[in-house]
């Protein structure tokens, strides 16, 4: 038995042998180093970064009005429609006033009367044509004659009269226009609303801690919600100096861009910029998070470098780095994503479109 057990473990130990001695299949990862990894770099430079706050904010009119009568009666003739574009003075709706107007014709009769009584008059007093009289001695005869008393009335007729219509107090829009032709209205009633669309402020909030990222005069961007390729320009004109609650800090900004399309009452964002000067700028895309760190990977020699750095701000497209990189490294701004360090990849510059490797 002590034999046989013997010549087993030799063979056991020359399988074993042979085993190990078997060479690993590399040809995957030889092929992958080899062939090398596609990416597209770019040359550092040092520039303006504009460092950007994104808020949400509201559009609001600043001409908007709620037009409104000063008296109750049925509406008689409407001449507008929501949506309608107005010039300043245009008669916007009139009410029944058939008694009013009668009034106002006859009152202007009355003025008449009155001036054709101050002429005899003044034959009366001795006045001749084009004699100049003393502003007592005429005041006296107006008095006399009526004419006074009837352009007084004549004056109330026509405050009466123009009560009963609305005109536009300034050009705009009309909006919330929901009565009709004969509807009851009274003066606590809103007839419509009229907005200049090319006199627009955005209100928003910023974070307390950001209150030093903004200045009165200071201009911003703004974006629709509905429309994210138009951006308009603004400048901050108002910044109230209380942190409310909810640690926030209100701020008014002008809408300066002209025919915007932009809503009363529309949601939108506000990016404010401010420049950073000295800084190295990269796009977005060049940054990775490994391990829960920043990593951004340069190209030297045909291999990518891993580094660590430091983040001096962020807008909407690209970082500016504070730490980690130097002005002339050559940055791999796409197909890093499964990159390591010292891989080896295969370069096409952006600013030459040359290849190397």
């Amino acid at each position: 038995m002590k034999p046989i057990f013997y010549i087993l473990i030799c063979l056991l130990f020359f399988s074993c042998k042979q085993e190990d001695s078997k060479p690993l299949d590399t040809s995957t990862e030889n092929k992958t180093t080899s062939n090398g990894i596609n990416v597209k770099t770019e040359t550092l430079l040092q520039t303006i970064f504009q460092k950007q706050l994104v808020a949400n904010g509201k559009i609001s009119a600043l001409e908007k009005s709620e037009l409104r009568f000063q008296t109750s009666e049925a509406i008689k003739e409407i001449n507008v429609v929501n949506g309608q574009k107005v010039a300043k003075g245009e008669l916007l709706v009139s009410l029944e006033n058939s008694l009013l107007k009668n009034q106002l014709e006859k009152a202007k009769i009355d003025v008449e009367k009155a001036k054709n009584q101050l002429r005899q008059e003044k034959i009366n007093y001795g006045i001749r044509a084009n004699q100049k009289v003393s502003p007592t001695v005429l005041k006296s005869l107006q008095i006399k004659s009526g004419l006074l008393e009837a352009q007084n009335a004549l004056e109330n007729a026509e405050i009466q009269y123009n009560q009963t219509i609305l005109k536009a107090p300034f050009s705009g829009v009309i909006a919330n226009l929901e009565k009709r032709q004969g509807d009851f209205i009274t003066s606590s009633d809103v007839f419509c609303t009229i907005i200049n669309p090319n006199t627009l402020e955005v209100s928003f909030s910023v974070l307390e801690n950001e209150f030093g990222f903004v200045s009165k005069g200071q201009k911003i961007e703004i974006q629709s919600f509905t429309d994210k390729d138009k951006q308009f320009k603004g400048v901050i004109t108002e910044i109230n100096p209380i942190v409310d609650k909810n640690g926030l800090i209100k701020i008014k900004a002008k809408v300066t861009s002209k025919k915007t399309g932009l809503l009363d009452g529309i949601n939108v964002k506000v990016f404010i910029n401010k420049p950073l000067e000295g800084v190295i700028v990269i796009p977005k895309e060049a940054l990775v998070l490994r391990t829960n760190r920043v990593v951004v990977f340069t190209y030297e020699n045909g291999l990518a470098k891993w580094n660590y750095v430091e983040l001096a701000g962020e807008n909407s497209t690209s970082y500016a780095i504070k730490k980690g990189l130097k002005i002339s490294d050559t940055l791999i701004v796409s197909g890093n994503l499964n990159l390591s360090h010292d891989a080896k990849v295969n370069a096409t510059f952006v600013n030459d479109d040359t290849t190397q490797k």
